[in-house]
């Protein structure tokens, strides 16, 4: 996950960039594919120098930062909102995935078994902090699984940009659907130095994507495994400014996973972040729908699979009234617990079901494409060393004893060792959680 807060006030300059230019993703979009690719190689440059100037990683990065987006006066968004034409049919959708075959569709065991692997082999996949050698091996090891579950060198493919330097590299695969008029893109990024972060949904992806091979999906599905996230979200920025208008207009919803492993609670997160997006987009701001139809429909699907679910109605409140978060339960999905009615304590930045920009789902939801993220996480957690840290999904664990005050993504103690000491068994525990729920996703229709 892209943990570093300097960063943010570049990625507004990005995402401004972007939203000016894709004409806030609405049906009426008219921009142009080499205007997108322009754009996002004018601020993925901005990005690139800035992240290069800011050495400090972890808890030290966030500590330097002036975070005050309590203070922005919010508005209320439309009520009547306006996007990508194929995200309408989102309420109406249904999933072949049920609570009587889910575990046909749970590929968890598969997902520890690459998590383990990515751990033991592939821990610093770095792009250009890392290991070069383990982040090409990556890349290879990536297609090289999903050529012997059965993809053709067609369907997968590097989507690469290379300026000279440490090229950026994508690796795409492309399954077309019984209506492949509309699409679902699914992503994680494997770039980094982190089993949790983001092993964990590295694995799940290709454990998903493997495991589905085969299985014709009643709309085309995109897997796109992302490069460059840790420097600024550059993978998932050049894979939307590579995207056609059509694409943008006719893809239902993007699925992203990052740090699922690590955190106390298991959440699932959607709709525009309207604290600090609306800061981010001025006078743009009143053109970006809610996008929560996704969101929704993730907590439906996981409703009828027979999880529990705490969403924001449920959330609402209950640390004002508990003082604490609710129970740890395997079997339950969260959510950022935030309202305008009950904000966080500290660091209002946004509300629920929404979650602080900082992962690959960004680009595409400033695009006008709904999402549904993964992300486990602890909300509830504060630190006595940082304010800043406090109630913000940072801090992954109640106990900031552990890891970098409670925060093990992007810092030296998110490892296996780690995960499989402090957290046995919490891993294997939200995959089962999260594979099902991806797949019945994947398989809409």
């Amino acid at each position: 996950m892209f943990k570093k807060l300097k960063g943010f006030r570049v990625l507004g300059i990005t995402m401004a960039m972007m939203m000016a230019i894709s004409g806030c993703g609405t049906a009426g979009n008219t921009s142009t594919t080499e205007a997108r690719t322009e754009a996002v190689t004018e601020a993925t440059t901005e990005a690139t120098t800035e992240a290069a100037a800011d050495t400090a990683t972890g808890a030290d990065a966030v500590e330097e930062t002036d975070v005050s987006f309590g203070e922005q006066e919010l508005e209320e968004l439309p009520e009547d909102p306006v996007s990508n034409e194929a995200s309408q049919i989102i309420g109406d959708l249904t999933s072949p995935v049920t609570a009587d075959n889910k575990s046909e569709y749970d590929f968890t065991a598969k997902a520890m078994e690459y998590m383990n692997y990515i751990g033991e082999n592939l821990q610093d996949r770095g792009r250009e902090n890392g290991d070069k050698n383990q982040h090409d091996a990556t890349i290879e090891w990536i297609k090289s699984e999903l050529k012997a579950a059965g993809y053709t060198d067609d369907q997968v493919v590097d989507q690469v940009k290379d300026e000279g330097g440490f090229p950026l590299n994508n690796i795409v695969v492309t399954v077309p659907g019984e209506d492949d008029s509309k699409q679902i893109i699914v992503g994680a990024h494997f770039d980094g130095d982190g089993v949790g972060d983001n092993g964990s949904g590295t694995a799940l992806l290709l454990a998903t994507a493997t495991g589905l091979q085969g299985k014709k999906p009643h709309y085309t599905t995109k897997y796109v495994f992302f490069d460059g996230e840790e420097e600024g979200m550059l993978g998932s920025s050049m894979n939307v400014m590579e995207m056609s208008d059509d694409e943008v207009k006719n893809t239902i919803y993007m699925i992203n996973m990052d740090a699922i492993a690590f955190g106390d609670y298991a959440n699932i997160y959607g709709g525009l972040n309207t604290g600090y997006d609306r800061y981010l987009m001025d006078e743009n701001s009143d053109k970006i729908p809610p996008m929560t139809d996704a969101y929704y429909f993730a907590a439906k699907i996981s409703k009828e699979l027979g999880f529990e679910v705490m969403g924001p109605d449920e959330l609402d409140g209950y640390f004002a009234e508990h003082e604490t978060g609710p129970e740890i339960n395997d079997k339950t999905f969260y959510t950022n617990p935030w309202t305008a009615k009950n904000p966080a304590p500290l660091n209002d930045w946004g509300y629920s079901p929404a979650t602080i920009p900082a992962s690959d789902h960004v680009p595409y939801m400033m695009s006008g494409i709904q999402y549904i993220y993964f992300e486990a996480t602890n909300w509830f957690a504060a630190s006595s060393k940082s304010d800043t840290l406090s109630y913000t999904g940072y801090l992954e664990t109640y106990d900031e004893t552990l890891g970098e005050d409670g925060m093990f993504m992007n810092t030296k103690y998110d490892t296996l060792e780690n995960l499989n000491e402090l957290f046995p068994g919490r891993a294997e525990a939200h995959m089962h959680l999260y594979s099902p729920l991806l797949s019945a996703l994947i398989l809409a229709e």
